[in-house]
């Protein structure tokens, strides 16, 4: 029963987290910080936390009212959930090409007010993917800190599933048909980034494969490095 107990009391805090899951549903409401509760959308029509879930590809927001789920899904831009970022990709475009995503994409804080979006690249659009096996409900963040140890040319997580990501920097309102243009993190982005960094630049650019340089698992710890997002 102690042993129960404690366990109960450890997960206190996430459930109090979960409970208070806010959304904005526009970039203005996000950089104004003006947040709303998830549970105002329901309006007592149920007691079910917030949860964010791993289904088809996509993290979906479920709160088990129909009526807020559909606001989630069609109206919200960006939902925070256990003090992770998430951003509806529903109607990101970049370049005018449809981001191929209908729900949600985790994200980071960009130099505090914008938002740098993490997606999976396949031919030319994003596709969500998993980055916790056959976990179904997800409430880590995709690491972007160097593990302890690693040598000093190399800036960037050893691990596969980061190479297919790519980032995408959004800093601006949805337009008159409602559409956000975000743009993709590449080269020339990170060029600009690290104008007066020349040491990093140069480690950045020492990978040779364009499409390894610019996955997120380069271009994350990069962004972290120069304390551009944090997570």
């Amino acid at each position: 029963m102690k042993k129960l107990m404690i366990i109960l009391l450890g997960c206190l805090p996430m459930m109090l987290q979960a409970q208070n899951a806010k959304f904005c549903k526009s970039y203005s409401d996000f950089v104004a910080n003006r947040w709303t509760p998830v549970e105002s959308l329901t309006e007592g029509r149920t007691n079910q936390m917030c949860q964010v879930k791993f289904e088809d590809d996509q993290f979906k927001f479920k709160t088990g009212d129909k009526e807020a789920d559909e606001i989630l899904k069609k109206e919200v831009l960006v939902v925070e959930y256990m003090g992770h970022l998430y951003v509806n990709c529903r109607n990101l475009r970049c370049n005018d090409i449809v981001l191929d995503v209908t729900n949600y994409a985790q994200a980071y804080r960009y130099q505090g007010n914008k938002l740098c979006v993490v997606a999976h690249w396949i031919n030319g659009g994003a596709l969500l993917a998993s980055v916790a096996g056959d976990v179904v409900f997800i409430a880590s963040p995709l690491p972007v800190a160097v593990p302890a140890g690693v040598a000093a040319d190399v800036i960037w997580f050893n691990m596969d599933k980061f190479n297919s990501y790519r980032c995408y920097y959004l800093d601006k309102d949805a337009n008159e048909k409602g559409k956000t243009d975000v743009v993709r993190i590449n080269d020339e982005f990170v060029e600009k980034v690290l104008a007066n960094d020349q040491a990093l630049l140069k480690r950045y650019n020492a990978i040779e494969k364009k499409n390894a340089r610019q996955s997120a698992s380069i271009i994350l710890p990069v962004l972290k490095e120069k304390g551009l997002i944090k997570g």
